[in-house]
């Protein structure tokens, strides 16, 4: 169980460090550039809260990055287990919820397999 425990560790640092180049400052971290228009929306709002339903992941393709960075919290839901560790390793002052969000009570679940974010599901 401790090795299993260890594999994960290391493939969210690989993840953060590596892939997403944690260290290197970003204009934005959304798709289209969302997370810039809401962030300069709220320019004079130093502190706020947020609430990103499927959030994804805490860097790539992430609309409240940028608010995080200013100083926000706030409450990230995903359905992915993978990402809610990811968000609690970067964001452990946020909530971060690992369910689904849905009015259907079943739904079918999709995975991209070339995302490197979702081999260990």
């Amino acid at each position: 169980m401790k090795f299993r425990n260890c594999i994960k560790i290391i493939k969210i640092l690989q993840n953060i460090y590596i892939k997403n180049r944690y260290f290197i400052r970003k204009k934005s971290y959304s798709m289209n550039k969302e997370d810039v228009f809401v962030s300069n929306f709220f320019k004079f709002k130093n502190k706020g809260f947020y609430v990103d339903v499927g959030a994804y992941h805490p860097l790539e393709i992430n609309n409240t990055c940028l608010l995080y960075k200013k100083g926000w919290n706030g409450i990230n839901i995903d359905i992915n287990k993978l990402s809610i560790d990811y968000f609690n390793f970067l964001r452990p002052d946020d909530i971060n919820i690992n369910i689904a969000i849905s009015s259907k009570k079943k739904m079918n679940f999709f995975i991209i397999k070339k995302k490197k974010l979702l081999l260990t599901l």
